[in-house]
């Protein structure tokens, strides 16, 4: 009874493993699509008209919260040495 229990937690281990792999290679081109599609709905939302300058902005500054949204879940690690000197 045991076996056949540490059998199933094994396949269904394998079976969330595998979906997430999927899910990491999926198209970047569908990805970049739908992120432009939300983009396009906030700012027009927030009151800004397609084909302006304003809207041009509030575009550039989606993807600047995207990156740094990004950025803030990627974990920094990195080696070095700092030398610095203080007066």
């Amino acid at each position: 009874m045991v076996k056949q229990s540490k059998t199933k937690q094994l396949v269904l281990g394998a079976a969330i493993a595998a979906t997430l792999a999927l899910a990491a290679c999926s198209d970047p081109a569908a990805e970049q699509a739908r992120l432009d599609a939300i983009d396009h709905k906030n700012c027009v939302e927030l009151g800004f008209e397609p084909e302006t300058e304003a809207y041009g902005n509030c575009r550039l500054k989606m993807k600047e919260i995207r990156a740094k949204e990004e950025g803030n879940r990627s974990p920094n690690v990195g080696f070095g040495l700092g030398v610095g000197i203080g007066l």
